[in-house]
């Protein structure tokens, strides 16, 4: 429980725009609340949880729909290992360690959509703790649904703790089912790498035209951490904006890789920051975003050094697929040490036409040699991706690949 001053702070936090991307009003949405008549309202989900992110609902171990929670079977197999997958509402009931992280990495008055998600969001979201020196054996897959109408706002509070010399796989897929649209999302999420742990974390974005979505996430990773960042975004949205922050102690490493497909007429503002706080704590940054169709796209990427030894790279790389679309690339490097390491790479254009010749002269046809240039151009692996997430990934491009050109 915060203090009254503190709630005030937070109350007044409901007037503070975020810096970045466009402003929302957001009196025009009232809460998702919980789903009522559950199971016959379920129809269409299941289907559109397999079908948009790649995983079967029996893999889940966290499902929210709305507002509402649904415990799933994955979550009781992971406790014989001794990890915990809980809805966090009820964690913070049973769990001192998670009352203990949660609002630690973000304050609640950073901006009106944290604040938002304080004051109304019930604590709807899950919580992951993973103890010392337990490797999980499968992913943690979690899927958060916005389904239940236009003008509703969906919250959610994430909370994960990857103890000391443990290492686990996160995926979250987050979604709005077939024939939705509208509504929106917000997403505070506050991550833990203990020392010489690891995290892996893979986030799948398919949302729908007229849906708007505000991610708020922030990392710190111990001394000698690891963790491994990839985010996709393959659908048409109203607009998103997110900027990610990975704090890194000594020796921590992180890679952070956003694959964006921006469509329509969605704003798309993305990117992150990496601190190096640490001695020879590094980072990389990479970001791939192809925009068609009148959309707008900024990618915005900044590595800050202010211990020695540090080393951080930002690739911002974009393709346009017309003249109508825009991509501004915004990479910058900060340091308060002279020893340290930092650059950056950042290039926007078009396919080129002699590439796509010399394909031609191969054999190759015109679409299937702009194909195959695309699939290599947004190709950025992160190692330590589990298979079947690498399988869902590969099925993403594709898609991304199939309606580029239509």
């Amino acid at each position: 429980m915060v203090s009254v001053v503190d709630r005030e702070k937070v109350l007044k936090a409901l007037e503070k725009a975020s810096p970045y991307g466009p402003d929302i009003d957001l009196s025009a949405y009232k809460p998702a609340g919980s789903v009522y008549g559950l199971e016959s309202s379920m129809e269409g989900l299941e289907e559109s949880v397999e079908k948009k992110i790649g995983v079967k609902p029996g893999q889940l171990s966290y499902l929210q729909w709305g507002e509402t929670a649904l415990a799933k079977a994955m979550s009781e197999r992971f406790k014989e290992v001794g990890v915990t997958v809980e809805p966090l509402a009820q964690a913070l009931k049973k769990y001192e360690l998670a009352r203990r992280l949660a609002w630690k990495l973000i304050e609640p008055d950073v901006d009106k959509y944290t604040a938002h998600t304080f004051l109304y969001g019930r604590e709807a979201g899950y919580f992951v703790y993973v103890p010392p020196g337990v490797k999980t054996p499968w992913p943690v897959y979690t899927c958060l649904s916005l389904f239940t109408g236009y003008d509703e706002v969906q919250h959610a509070h994430n909370i994960i703790y990857v103890d000391e010399g443990a290492e686990a796989h996160v995926t979250t897929g987050c979604l709005v089912p077939h024939g939705k649209s509208g509504g929106l999302h917000i997403g505070v999420s506050e991550f833990y790498v203990a020392k010489n742990a690891k995290l892996v974390f893979t986030m799948l974005h398919s949302w729908g035209e007229g849906t708007h979505v505000r991610p708020r996430t922030v990392v710190r990773v111990e001394e000698g951490g690891q963790y491994l960042s990839y985010y996709a975004l393959y659908s048409p949205v109203a607009s998103v904006q997110t900027y990610p922050k990975v704090y890194l102690d000594k020796n921590a490493n992180a890679k952070l890789v956003s694959v964006v497909a921006g469509t329509g007429n969605g704003y798309y503002d993305l990117g992150g920051e990496a601190l190096l706080r640490g001695e020879n704590a590094s980072a990389e940054l990479v970001s791939r975003v192809i925009a068609s169709k009148g959309s707008k796209i900024y990618t915005r990427a900044k590595i800050n050094a202010s211990a020695p030894g540090g080393k951080g790279h930002i690739e911002c790389l974009g393709l346009l697929m017309d003249n109508e679309s825009i991509i501004e690339a915004i990479p910058v490097l900060s340091s308060s040490k002279q020893e340290v390491q930092l650059t950056h790479e950042a290039a926007i254009g078009m396919i080129a036409g002699e590439k796509i010749e010399y394909l031609m002269s191969k054999g190759f046809s015109e679409d299937e040699a702009r194909s195959i240039l695309l699939r290599g151009f947004l190709a950025a692996e992160v190692p330590g991706i589990p298979p079947a997430v690498k399988v869902e990934i590969d099925r993403i491009i594709d898609y991304i690949v199939r309606h580029a050109f239509g």
